[in-house]
């Protein structure tokens, strides 16, 4: 049995560039519902340093650094790190300093963007071999917003009215994380964070868009070092699904591999000779797709999709929610792999 927790990841306070100190970001963090919040400050766990990270009423604070490059480009989201990590301008290395201090490496918004000055500039991740990064951020909130609009009037336009923007992954990135999950047969977790500093809108607004949600083996018992255990545990699985929640709720979104007798989770490896059948079921009717090394193999309409599967590989499901007569990104889950 797993234990379904709501989270927002890649959030930024007063302690960079944030608008919000960490009361008021765990006060709308808690009148959004939101069940853990991971603090991704630029070059520093600071509020961590302080003691703010633990449950704040109820929402869980996590705190992890954005490594932050003078380049601005290859910024690289680590969790689960003692200190901060001092940035390099060689991605490698931000890489390697991650994977030194037992962390979680997870590259953000690697094709990101934003209109500066009415310039629009790319901010995005430069080398894939780099080296063996954990995850991938592959939905950002704020680059919907910034990165998608091409020039001052379109930024001007997409703040105003958020739900007119492009909203979605970029399928270049989609499809790199499939290559790489298949390439070095190693689990790469797909997150989905909201980059809010509360600049564009309030942070509770943005914490109702993006959300990255967790399996966790175990229930929280308000024990701050147990639960954040049990959150970087189910991430570093990868028994967790990125929900577009400014869609629709994605929570109770449900996807295994039955295996014999044995249900095999996102992030879970299974074995083919024994039979294996894939299970979903969406929240709300959606258009089902089923993802096998890139390529889309099966989808339908509908709440609830089985299929067998007989190919090695990995696999991965996606459903996209029918809004004003279209289907759009919704729920994307992760990796499962096939041998």
């Amino acid at each position: 049995m797993t234990h379904e927790y709501r989270g927002v990841i890649h959030v930024h306070s007063t302690f960079s560039d944030g608008r919000g100190d960490i009361d008021q970001i765990m006060l709308e963090a808690n009148h959004a519902d939101v069940d853990f919040l991971i603090l991704t400050d630029h070059n520093t766990i600071e509020a961590k340093l302080r003691g703010y990270e633990g449950w704040h009423d109820c929402c869980l604070l996590v705190v992890g650094e954005e490594i932050t490059p003078k380049t601005k480009a290859d910024h690289y989201l680590a969790l689960d790190i003692p200190c901060a990590i001092d940035p390099s301008d060689d991605p490698a290395k931000n890489i390697a300093a991650v994977r030194k201090a037992g962390g979680i490496g997870i590259i953000a918004h690697p094709t990101g963007g934003a209109v500066v000055k009415g310039e629009y500039l790319e901010y995005p991740w430069t080398d894939w071999d780099a080296g063996p990064f954990d995850g991938i951020e592959i939905w950002n909130h704020t680059y919907d917003i910034t990165g998608k609009a091409k020039n001052i009037f379109e930024l001007i336009f997409y703040v105003l009215f958020p739900k007119a923007a492009k909203a979605g992954p970029i399928q270049d990135v989609l499809d790199t994380w499939d290559r790489y999950s298949l390439s070095q047969s190693r689990r790469i977790i797909g997150i989905g964070g909201t980059d809010s500093h509360g600049l564009l809108s309030r942070y509770s607004d943005d914490f109702k868009t993006v959300c990255t949600y967790i399996l966790a083996k175990e229930a929280f018992n308000y024990d701050a070092a147990h639960d954040i255990a049990l959150v970087y545990e189910a991430l570093r699985a990868g028994r967790c699904f990125v929900g577009a929640d400014k869609v629709a709720k994605a929570s109770g979104f449900k996807c295994e591999v039955v295996c014999g007798d044995n249900a095999v989770q996102m992030g879970g490896r299974a074995c083919l000779s024994r039979g294996a059948c894939l299970n979903v079921h969406a929240p709300e009717p959606g258009l089902i797709r089923i993802i096998h090394n890139s390529d889309v193999i099966l989808e339908e309409k509908g709440v609830d999709l089985e299929a067998a599967l007989e190919s090695p590989g990995v696999y991965r499901v996606e459903v996209k929610r029918r809004v004003y007569g279209r289907y759009v990104p919704w729920i994307y889950g992760n990796h499962f792999f096939l041998a």
